[in-house]
């Protein structure tokens, strides 16, 4: 037999000897409390006894002390309250009103948490609950009628939306009163708007009344109180729109001219908007008992109502241009409360709103591609995510498309760090050569520790949460959706390079959350293997990927390891995967592949920039001879590069940083290719091809694709090429260090010094 634990007799004999005590130690005693203490012993009786003396006390003090004992003895021992249960309402009914704001906040939740704590218990029911959820109910409205703290306001609206959820029947005599307290803050206020916990708390209220209807009407009462409220954020929607052109909503009646202060309509409108946009999200989250309709179409055309909305419409010469210009500052909040009812609603609705799906992922591609403020594009990604992943389905392969376009920039960011770091450096190094010096840039080791231009990538929480959020929504495009070939090459390999680079950024330098490096680095982990999976023969060339994943990774860990070891496809017909889907050098990169990574900002590393004329006239002759030397621009460089898929996540190279070999002013590096590229963002093009460590840092061109899995292994070693033959016309010369070499040099007087002793 299990000794009984002696806390409760030292808590009684010292902390709650006296009243005065138990209140100078009631935080040590509800902090020590367990539920080993309330095992049946001899002091179980005397700890009752003890609180029952203190809540029954005139001393308000004690009266809060008990209520709050009585509570956590409640919450650790369902026997207790049971047994107590009882005289502890009794008790703290009376204490609702006219009482501190310490003891009501504290009888609130003590009889809020026995009316609930035990609803399986027949008997405790009907002799305790049914005859005192009625007047506790009555005595909240009251309490809540006059507002006097805020505190407890906020408590009671929620202790009556908890009490209405589990006794609807029992408050059903209520609704009237309770309907009129919950609209009390949802008709917006101005200038100053209602807080919002406020009206998050009414909303929630107001979304549980039609379950007082019971079995039978409560779906009737919740489809209605649906119904205005979407006729109400239709008011407050176009009271915002006066001086905007009508697009004809439907039968929705555009209200008329208002004689009242713009200054005042404008954000009563706002705030109201922002009420009825809350209250349809808390209406479509709460739980019924039987089926409802949900009216997806009118909540769509709400939602992309909202969207289409631009600063940039045309206006009426008559119009006033100081309420266009309120109106126009309220258009970005539109847009955040049409993203978080698509949130709502493809979380209620799910396969309901496919047929909706790419008109309102066009106006959200339309948004992402302009440049919005940062807690909007998160908004936009966030709806996105939610519109894709909740068991709805999009077949248009152009909204797809556009939709990896306008997210990839936001992810490509990581990319820029690098990059730009670089360029800053080639560019001081440029203006530090003039023409009348050619001082060679020195680098020392560890120099970059003392370079403060390289900035922190998130530098904000939102920043890092659109970065994890795009890799989300660009997931959810390429896994779900039917994107364009090209368009998938180019986002599948960004992924692989943002992965393959992500561990050289140090995780200060990516946000000053250090936890969004680990996290970013698992979602792109998950993204590279899921990519990865084609048939046996691709996710071969991923074994090293997959193995690489450890076990606290989030995905498909296990179920890629049972496809590895017991593959259940049928035979593979090709050998790899089909061409327009598998890019494996630059060469093999189409135009349209090109254009689209033209389009989004995306380059290749160490990409020369060449005129068309030039490369004209550089490849037929190119083609014919190989005896010369190596030409100083040499031709086809930006095409025979390689490039990346989904298919070799492991040798993706970002950068590699080699040590520059000095060589003699007049000796041409030889023409050298690579094989392995990465992708950046676009940056001001500099030609790489006139440095003197291009024949290190550059590997030949690649063998032809063998029929084996030889193209997705690592890239080989480095070797020249045979001098070529060329009769090139000049071509003028761009840098500064060939403009001093045209330049005459200067004559020097060799009797100077003479002369002058």
């Amino acid at each position: 037999m299990e000794h009984p634990s002696p806390h409760l007799k030292d808590l009684l004999q010292v902390q709650l000897a006296s009243d005065s005590y138990a209140v100078l130690h009631l935080p040590f005693v509800l902090e020590t409390l367990t539920k080993s203490d309330f095992s049946p012993s001899a002091h179980t009786q005397k700890w009752i006894a003890r609180v029952n003396s203190l809540v029954h006390s005139k001393d308000p003090a004690a009266r809060w002390c008990g209520l709050c004992l009585a509570h956590q003895t409640a919450i650790l021992s369902r026997d207790i309250m049971l047994e107590c249960a009882q005289s502890w309402v009794g008790a703290a009914m009376p204490l609702l009103m006219n009482q501190p704001a310490p003891t009501t906040k504290a009888a609130i939740r003590l009889l809020r948490l026995v009316f609930s704590g035990a609803m399986d218990v027949p008997e405790f029911q009907r002799q305790l609950c049914t005859p005192n959820v009625p007047k506790f109910a009555n005595a909240l409205v009251a309490l809540a009628e006059k507002e006097a703290n805020p505190e407890v306001y906020l408590l009671t609206l929620d202790t009556l939306t908890h009490i209405v959820t589990l006794y609807p029947s029992l408050c059903r005599p209520l609704h009237g009163s309770l309907s009129t307290l919950a609209l009390r803050h949802l008709n917006g206020s101005a200038p100053t708007p209602t807080s919002g916990e406020r009206v998050e708390a009414c909303s929630r209220l107001y979304a549980v009344l039609p379950l007082t209807g019971g079995k039978v009407n409560a779906p009737n009462l919740w489809r209605k109180s649906l119904d205005d409220t979407v006729a109400f954020v239709w008011g407050a929607f176009l009271q915002l729109r006066t001086t905007f052109p009508d697009r004809g909503y439907g039968n929705i009646a555009p209200p008329p001219p208002s004689s009242e202060d713009p200054v005042v309509t404008v954000p009563l409108a706002l705030d109201r908007l922002r009420a009825g946009v809350q209250v349809i999200k808390d209406i479509l989250s709460t739980p019924t008992s039987r089926p409802v309709s949900l009216p997806a179409g009118a909540l769509v055309r709400l939602c992309s109502a909202l969207l289409q909305c631009s600063p940039d419409e045309k206006a009426d010469a008559h119009v006033d241009h100081a309420v266009r210009s309120l109106e126009n500052s309220a258009v970005p909040t539109l847009w955040r409360f049409a993203c978080e009812l698509l949130i709502s609603l493809s979380q209620a609705g799910q396969h309901h709103v496919t047929p909706h799906l790419p008109m309102l992922l066009t106006h959200i591609a339309y948004h992402l591609e302009r440049s919005q403020a940062p807690s909007y594009t998160l908004y936009l990604l966030r709806a996105t995510s939610s519109l894709l992943t909740n068991e709805a389905h999009l077949h248009d392969n152009i909204v797809a498309s556009r939709l990896v376009r306008s997210v990839m920039p936001l992810l490509a960011v990581v990319l820029s760090t690098r990059s730009a770091s670089g360029a800053n450096e080639e560019q001081g190094a440029a203006q530090g050569r003039g023409r009348k010096g050619k001082k060679r840039a020195r680098g020392y080791e560890g120099d970059e520790v003392f370079k403060v231009g390289r900035g922190i990538v998130c530098v904000t929480a939102t920043d890092s949460e659109i970065l994890l959020a795009s890799v989300d929504v660009l997931e959810s495009l390429l896994l779900r959706t039917p994107v364009n070939p090209p368009v998938h090459s180019i986002a599948s390999r960004l992924f692989l390079s943002v992965y393959a680079s992500l561990p050289q950024v140090p995780p200060a330098l990516l946000s000053p959350d250090l936890s969004i490096h680990s996290r970013l680095c698992a979602k792109l982990q998950r993204v590279c293997v899921n990519l990865a999976i084609g048939t046996t023969s691709t996710m071969s060339k991923s074994l090293g990927l997959m193995l690489s994943i450890s076990d606290d990774i989030v995905g498909p860990t296990g179920d890629l390891a049972e496809l590895l070891l017991h593959p259940r496809v049928p035979p593979l017909v090709r050998s790899l995967p089909h061409v327009e889907t598998l890019s494996l050098f630059r060469a093999e990169e189409g135009e349209e592949e090109v254009d689209t990574r033209n389009r989004v900002g995306l380059k290749v590393l160490d990409e020369p920039v060449m005129e068309p004329d030039v490369a004209e006239r550089l490849t037929p002759h190119v083609e014919l001879s190989n005896t010369s030397n190596t030409p100083r621009h040499p031709p086809e460089a930006g095409r025979n590069t390689g490039s990346y898929t989904a298919q070799e996540p492991m040798v993706v190279h970002m950068h590699v940083d080699v040590a520059p070999t000095p060589t003699p002013p007049t000796q041409t590096p030889q023409l050298a290719q690579s094989s392995q590229q990465a992708i950046e963002l676009q940056a001001a093009p500099t030609p790489t091809f006139n440095r003197p460590d291009a024949q290190n840092s550059l590997p030949p061109p690649p063998d032809p694709l063998p029929s084996n899995s030889a193209a997705l292994g690592p890239p080989s070693t480095a070797r020249a090429i045979p001098p070529v033959t060329a009769h090139i016309p000049p071509v003028a010369a761009q840098t500064g260090e060939e403009d001093d070499e045209d330049e005459p040099m200067p004559s020097i007087d060799l009797g100077s010094d003479s002369d002058s002793d």
